[in-house]
């Protein structure tokens, strides 16, 4: 849906602070955002929720069933499609162009989606292939570059598309499941894997936007608990882990976004949810990180973030405990 921001994957992993400064004692004073894993996880989100935006509003009707009209994704200068030589479906492909500033980031590259079987995107059980072609995001005022490659296979388990969540009290469900190599600004490449239940509904439907939401939920199980994420960490020490520490992610409590428009257009805001990132580091423990929706950071003065778990909300709390040392940072979603 149009402007539907849902950071639908970015608000799970959890962000991981330097190793390195792990002897500091804690300091809420939030630093200058730069590139780290809850970064690069972030860009996948907001990539995804483009696509969502096209498949719900400009292929699905959603635009035409409001009367309203439909904008390409901040960023995107063209879409292109051609037809798979596979299985005869059109591959939809988003060009970000790098030179229009969304809010702080310039967005470049090639995003594409394909509908893998099935004829229309709302029937149940059908797929599609979303993949990222050197998509990079930059934010020039802190240096962070992520850019990405790699696939993300998209179920409609219950069929129907997002906007249908309102108009006719539907709940939605889509499975995720994929693999992307996340590259930073100082050349660091790490691999991440995705494994998500994603579901929209409302609670004042039909035709009332302000009570749509969107729950995320782990879909594979990893000592006992319900992981959504792997992967490796940005960080890491030398020798056999300079390629990274091994991390698994699952929620804590429900991640809940919230419609603080009012009407279809949202906007939505990230006002409340905690997840954890264990991470196994050797001869370290208790290892995770603690990552807390739902705080306002105004990074351009010191001092710090509130938590009014509201419409105002910019940010996460990120609790880092490594053995008997803590660290608290915070990160703009």
């Amino acid at each position: 849906m149009k402007n539907f921001k849902l950071n639908l994957i970015g608000s799970l992993i959890i962000a991981m602070v330097f190793l390195q400064n792990c002897k500091k004692e804690p300091d809420p004073k939030p630093a200058k955002a730069n590139d780290n894993d809850q970064a690069g996880t972030t860009e996948v989100d907001g990539a995804m929720d483009d696509v969502n935006n096209f498949i719900n509003n400009k292929i699905g009707g959603g635009s035409s069933y409001r009367m309203a009209a439909y904008n390409l994704p901040c960023g995107v200068v063209s879409i292109d499609s051609t037809t798979s030589n596979a299985g005869g479906h059109k591959i939809y492909k988003v060009n970000y162009g790098g030179s229009t500033p969304c809010g702080y980031k310039y967005k470049s590259g090639q995003v594409s989606f394909e509908l893998r079987n099935q004829t229309a995107f709302n029937i149940a059980g059908a797929s599609f292939l979303v993949t990222f072609t050197d998509y990079t995001v930059e934010v020039k005022a802190t240096g962070s570059i992520i850019k990405l490659n790699g696939s993300m296979n998209v179920t409609n388990q219950s069929g129907g598309y997002i906007w249908q969540s309102v108009t006719a009290a539907a709940t939605i469900i889509h499975k995720i499941r994929g693999s992307v190599n996340i590259t930073f600004s100082d050349n660091t490449v790490r691999p991440r894997s995705y494994f998500q239940l994603r579901t929209w509904a409302s609670t004042s439907a039909p035709n009332d936007w302000s009570g749509l939401s969107l729950t995320i939920a782990g879909d594979t199980t990893i000592g006992g608990a319900s992981v959504i994420e792997i992967g490796k960490t940005k960080d890491a020490g030398q020798g056999t882990y300079a390629g990274g520490y091994d991390y698994n992610t699952s929620t804590t409590n429900n991640f809940v976004w919230k419609n603080c428009g009012g009407t279809w257009a949202g906007p939505y805001k990230l006002t409340s949810g905690l997840a954890r990132m264990n991470v196994t580091i050797p001869l370290i423990s208790p290892t995770y990180i603690d990552m807390e929706g739902g705080y306002y950071w105004n990074y351009t003065v010191a001092g710090t973030p509130t938590k009014p778990n509201d419409c105002t909300s910019n940010s996460y709390k990120i609790t880092t405990v490594l053995g008997t040392n803590t660290s608290i940072s915070y990160q703009l979603y």
